[in-house]
């Protein structure tokens, strides 16, 4: 009889191996239930539960409810527990763990942020459906129509309030005793110390594997020259998964993190690459040059200090200490203006890059107060329609602006800064419309332009 079983849950794994492939949410389903029935048959066989967490992990990254996707992990870390519980030596089993602590964590911190926000929608709704009953007005009807999230079921409670990094870093480490050279539990460990947190470093260092790392930065450096950034940034990972300790991946995974325009991450990485090694001079270019984009001039200038009292030759360098003490000399006030200008233009230029293949650009931000209705009827006018709203919403020139080869005004820095320093003297003249037409962004650097990432290539 128990042959018998062994062989009806060895047909269900295959058949469940099968919809699994399909790769779609139906396809894991079926999946799920072909594996649940091989542990109907045979549950003490680790490998049925280690392919239910599988799927359930793939049915979460399939969810885009916040609670739904939250119960699929928990489930998946059930489903793994059961599969070290019942096959401790087996290192997948540690695989499945860790990723669904590590998943857990990310969707529980998500749901609780989304229930904020919920929270604040519905009670804007309310002010304002007292608001139009105090004025006698039409009732008002909320957009609030959510419906409740309801209770988590009780056998993913627990799962649920214990997930933490911590227990993540727990269940790598005892795959990685099991096998040391296991890429997917490495990489895991790398995902915690980018996500902020202090795995053991003694232990991390009985890790460390500079040869297998090597191959791994010579294939994000091939990378970088092919301007492939998010795949050097991947294969910077791989290099620090098997090596934590050499600065250099750092270094080069913010440089291609600054060319994603990943300011945040690039300014981490920088910050990791300066701790590991104080006296490489590029970790403060890559700091300075990540700090300025994110806003931060002062601490902006400090970087580039330190970078130049350890290399007074690098040009990089100085050009990063300029550009910073041409910000600090500046009031905080005209700093953070010239800060929101830069992300603006920036936004706007994302938007032309991709309204190109419809024959032209499109201007979405116009710092002046000028080009934005404007640019909008371009944009019609490019597809066919009219331009009847060019002249009333900041001067488009009849409104066909947006598209076509005509001469354009061009914003430099120079320009954002007379306006930065304007407004912060005279706040009101901010919103005053632009007599001039539409404004498109230059894009030649100036003297006081934002230091290209590209001058800082990988190591």
């Amino acid at each position: 009889m128990a042959e018998a079983g062994k062989a009806l849950a060895a047909a269900a794994k295959v058949r469940g191996n099968e919809l699994f492939a399909k790769k779609t949410t139906e396809g894991y389903k079926e999946a799920l239930l072909a594996y649940e029935e091989a542990i109907l048959h045979d549950p003490e066989d680790h490998v049925f539960h280690a392919n239910c967490a599988a799927t359930h992990i793939e049915l979460a990254a399939d969810g885009w409810k916040p609670q739904k996707k939250v119960e699929a992990y928990a489930r998946a870390l059930l489903a793994a527990r059961n599969c070290t519980r019942l096959g401790p030596a087996w290192a997948k089993g540690y695989v499945r763990q860790s990723t669904a602590e590590f998943e857990l964590v990310a969707a529980v911190a998500k749901w609780e942020e989304r229930k904020k926000q919920d929270e604040k929608w519905k009670k804007d709704d309310e002010e304002r459906a007292e608001k139009t009953r105090k004025e006698g007005k039409e009732p008002f009807t909320s957009s609030f129509d959510k419906e409740s999230d309801g209770e988590v079921e009780a056998s993913l409670k627990l799962a649920i309030d214990g997930a933490c990094l911590s227990a993540c870093e727990a269940s790598c480490r005892k795959g990685l005793e099991l096998e040391p050279e296991n890429a997917a539990l490495r990489t895991r460990l790398q995902a915690l110390r980018d996500a902020g947190h202090a795995t053991e470093e003694a232990k991390d260092r009985e890790l460390r594997n500079q040869a297998a790392a090597a191959p791994f930065k010579a294939q994000g450096n091939a990378a970088v020259s092919a301007k492939k950034w998010k795949e050097a940034q991947e294969r910077y990972t791989e290099a620090m998964a098997q090596d934590p300790f050499d600065h250099v991946f750092y270094s080069n995974r913010s440089a291609a993190y600054a060319e994603s325009e990943d300011y945040e991450k690039a300014l981490a990485d920088a910050e990791r690459c300066v701790a590991l090694a104080p006296e490489f001079a590029k970790g403060y270019s890559r700091q300075a040059h990540a700090l300025f984009h994110v806003g931060r001039y002062v601490e902006m200038e400090l970087a580039a200090k330190k970078g130049v009292a350890l290399d007074a030759a690098s040009t990089a360098l100085q050009d990063l200490l300029k550009q910073a003490q041409a910000e600090t000399t500046e009031t905080v006030v005209v700093q953070e203006r010239m800060h929101k200008l830069r992300q603006e233009k920036r936004q706007d230029a994302k938007l032309q890059d991709l309204m190109k293949g419809l024959g032209g650009n499109v201007q979405m931000f116009n710092p002046g107060g000028g080009g934005g209705m404007g640019d909008l009827s371009g944009l019609l006018a490019g597809l066919g329609g009219g331009g009847g709203m060019g002249g009333g919403y900041g001067g488009g020139g009849g409104g066909f602006g947006g598209f076509g080869g005509g001469a354009k005004a061009r914003m430099t820095e120079e320009q954002m800064r007379g306006m930065a320093r304007a407004a912060a003297s005279a706040p009101a003249a901010a919103s005053a419309p632009a007599a001039s037409g539409e404004t498109v962004w230059e894009s030649s650097t100036s003297a006081a332009a934002a230091p290209a990432a590209t001058s800082f290539g990988p190591k």
